[in-house]
């Protein structure tokens, strides 16, 4: 049996109690009855993001996540209670967003930490670092590295990052100790030389 069209009067519409409206959009594949079901419990969406999230840009952006996952998830799901269903997933999304945020947090303290801890290293690179926002520092700087021959990269790593004199690295990767401090040399040269080719165009 076809449903009646209330497209035509919106009033009606609204009238539509939340199971209906979730029941018409799974049957016709249209979200017009999503989005006035979703706009019932916006100031829900918003307020739970609020409380996680703390800051307006991120709960409005996830306000429209939100509708963006809905529209996805819902064709075919059995749903006892859209508004229970609503909850779960902002709860969920949120934490995950949240569990997100902290890990980058985490990530920038320890770069800061490697950066104060190997201040050798980032010294001789200051001018250039100091032209990139820290995270966009960090990834060039581990991606510079990647590029090095395994040699050179090896070499850095332990002189810089692990704090390893000449001679230890010598005697722990085999190098004889003028190949270390020429490995050495050559990867500085090397990364600031592939640094300064990803700096911002705003520093020519």
């Amino acid at each position: 049996m076809q449903m009646p069209d209330h497209r035509s009067n919106p009033s009606l519409v609204q009238q539509l109690p939340d199971d209906e409206l979730l029941n018409r959009f799974q049957h016709e594949s249209d979200q017009f009855y999503l989005g006035v079901l979703f706009q019932r419990y916006r100031h829900l969406v918003f307020s739970m993001s609020m409380k996680y999230l703390k800051r307006h840009s991120e709960a409005e952006d996830m306000v429209s996540y939100i509708f963006a996952l809905l529209l996805e998830k819902l064709p075919g799901r059995e749903i006892q209670s859209f508004k229970q269903y609503l909850y779960g997933t902002i709860r969920n999304e949120c934490l995950s967003r949240s569990r997100q945020e902290r890990k980058e947090m985490q990530r920038r303290q320890e770069f800061k930490y490697v950066s104060e801890k190997n201040s050798t290293f980032f010294m001789e690179n200051d001018a250039l670092l100091n032209l990139m926002d820290e995270p966009s520092a960090e990834e060039l700087v581990q991606a510079a590295i990647k590029e090095l021959s395994s040699e050179q990269r090896e070499c850095i790593l332990q002189f810089f990052f692990e704090g390893k004199s000449y001679k230890e690295i010598a005697d722990l990767t085999g190098y004889p100790l003028k190949k270390v401090k020429s490995y050495l040399q050559n990867g500085k040269r090397n990364l600031k030389i592939w640094l300064e080719s990803r700096l911002p165009d705003s520093a020519n």
